[in-house]
Parts: structure tokens; sequence; C-alpha cells
């Protein structure tokens, strides 16, 4: 009667031999793995903070382009009043360095009375720009209303829309306003406002 012997595998050829080592990885291996998790991780990082720099910004941005739109807006509303002299007695009217300046001086008889009176309401008004700060001067006193303004300019038109050279010549004012402010890594941001106004009492 024959005997079959059943042959035992080696050490050699079982699993582990068939499938590779099941010692893990090896040191250059992981080294390769962490090589690509360090270049993921900062590739995720720097789009992060890509992102993050240009949502402060664009922040920033939106804040001071409101910000010198309302200063500029509040200018147009005192700006078209200026030369109303419902009596004729008032000489109310423009001053300013013309044909450009810094700065601006208008007058309106507000209160119809047929004269001018720095402390009579709002008829006297001046604004400027001091140091970076919008400045407004009326019957109260100088009062701030803007900060961070980096250019504030007026020109003046003539009927003809041609740059006046007579106050008394003007009925146009062109007004632009230049506000800065830090955006982080972004730097300083920068925006410009621009608008003209009819004078509708000169």
């Amino acid at each position: 009667m024959m005997k079959f012997h059943r042959r035992l595998p080696s050490a050699g050829k079982g699993f582990a031999g068939r499938f590779g080592s099941s010692a893990g990885f090896t040191i250059i291996e992981a080294l390769m793995v962490m090589a690509i998790l360090s270049i993921a991780f900062g590739t995720i990082f720097k789009s992060f903070e890509n992102l993050n720099r240009s949502y402060t910004s664009e922040n920033v941005k939106a804040g001071i382009q409101q910000g010198a739109r309302i200063a500029v807006e509040l200018m147009v509303q005192d700006i078209r009043l200026a030369g109303l002299d419902p009596l004729g007695t008032a000489t109310a009217g423009i001053s300013a360095d013309l044909p450009t300046s810094t700065w601006i001086e208008f007058t309106a008889d507000a209160n119809f009375d047929g004269q001018i009176v720095e402390t009579d309401r709002f008829e006297d008004i001046r604004y400027e720009l001091v140091g970076s700060e919008l400045r407004q001067k009326n019957h109260a006193g100088w009062a701030t209303m803007l900060d961070n303004v980096t250019d504030l300019s007026f020109r003046f038109l003539d009927a003809d829309d041609n740059l006046a050279t007579d106050n008394s010549a003007i009925r146009s004012v062109i007004i632009s306003l230049t506000m800065e402010r830090p955006a982080g890594r972004a730097g300083e941001v920068s925006r410009t406002y621009t608008t003209t106004v009819r004078c509708r009492n000169l």
C-alpha cells in the first residue's frame, strides 16, 4: 500500500514569501509618503492663505468705497445749495482756489433772511482735507467726517463745462476723494470716488 506524504511549504515560499514581506513600510517609502503629504498640505495651506487674503482685501475695498461714496454724497447735498439767495441780498456763492482746489467754502441763505451769518445753521460751510481727515466747518465749528483720506480735490466748471477762472463763473463742481486703508498681508488698498455736482443756485 502506497503512502502519500503532504509536503509542507518552506518558510521562504509561504504567504509572506508570495506577497512580499510582512515587515511594513521601509524607511524610504515612509519618507516618500511624508514628502507627498507635506507638498499636499503646503498646497492646501497656500490656497487657503490666498483665499483669506483676497477675502480681506475685497472687504476692505468695499468698506473704503462705501465710506468715500457716503462722504462725497454728503458734500454733494450741501454744495447743491451753494448760492441760494432768494431775496437777492445775501451775495451767496462759492470760494476756492480756482480752477482746482483742495478746499471749498460756500454760502447759502438757508433761513431766507437776506443775509449770510456764520452762526446761522448751515449758511457758511467749508470742506477741507487736514492731514488724513476730511473735515467740515459749519455753524457748530469743525468736525471730522472721514479719516484715512489721502487726497481731496475740487475742479470748477463754468456754464460751458470749461474750467472756471472766476468764482462767479462756477456752475459745476467735480469732487474727487481718495481713501487708503491697510488690508493685512494684501498691503494698502486705495479707492477713489469721483462725481460732478450741478449747482442749482449759481
